[in-house]
């Protein structure tokens, strides 16, 4: 039988201040849902999670049984690097594009889309596409050497936000179109794992 987590739970990490999370909002221009769930939540530790009583935590689930495993929701306050949100950002090519927020055991991160259309979006990117290199440019300028895509240096940040995370391009899968709405749909338990669901079709 399958369930689901609520939010806000007492397995994150220890609050920061609003004056903090509002520095770091201005800084990196994520949401204001996100924010949020920095100032009620900071993060999720699924270890602690399944350590505790938490059925007072869940809800009843009938949809269908997502694929996608989940590691971990950073937060701020962390005494892991695993699970640290400032750390999780220093190594990143796509800054400006994503916000990362957690990852999956394998390493592919769950973020927040920061530009374009799909602005607040929640996805998780293949790290497999992107691993091996140091700088956006260094990316794109394969990109443009292995597919048809050209001129990816010369777009705008919307622009080329739009391309990273199209089917087309294969690195990105929705699962939310708000963190609000990851937070109270996406979170499916099973036995002990914690799978993610994908974004319905409309």
């Amino acid at each position: 039988m399958l369930s689901k987590v609520t939010f806000p739970n007492p397995f994150g990490f220890p609050k920061s201040t609003k004056e903090e999370i509002q520095s770091l909002q201005k800084k990196y221009n994520f949401s204001d849902e996100y924010a949020t769930f920095l100032l009620e939540q900071n993060g999720f530790n699924d270890l602690l999670f399944f350590d505790a009583d938490y059925n007072n935590f869940t809800a009843n689930y009938t949809g269908e049984e997502p694929w996608q495993m989940f590691g971990g929701l950073y937060g701020l306050n962390s005494d892991s690097d695993y699970y640290d949100l400032i750390e999780a950002q220093t190594y990143t090519i796509f800054e400006s594009i994503f916000f990362k927020i957690g990852t999956d055991p394998g390493g592919n991160e769950f973020v927040e889309v920061l530009q374009g259309d799909k602005k607040g979006w929640i996805g998780c990117i293949d790290h497999d596409l992107y691993i091996t290199y140091n700088t956006l440019s260094s990316f794109l300028e394969e990109v443009e050497e292995e597919t048809d895509f050209k001129d990816l240096n010369q777009l705008s940040l919307e622009e080329l936000t739009e391309i990273l995370i199209s089917e087309d391009f294969g690195m990105m899968n929705f699962h939310a179109k708000s963190m609000n709405e990851f937070l109270a749909n996406c979170f499916i338990i099973k036995n002990q794992t914690i799978l993610i669901k994908d974004l319905e079709a409309k």
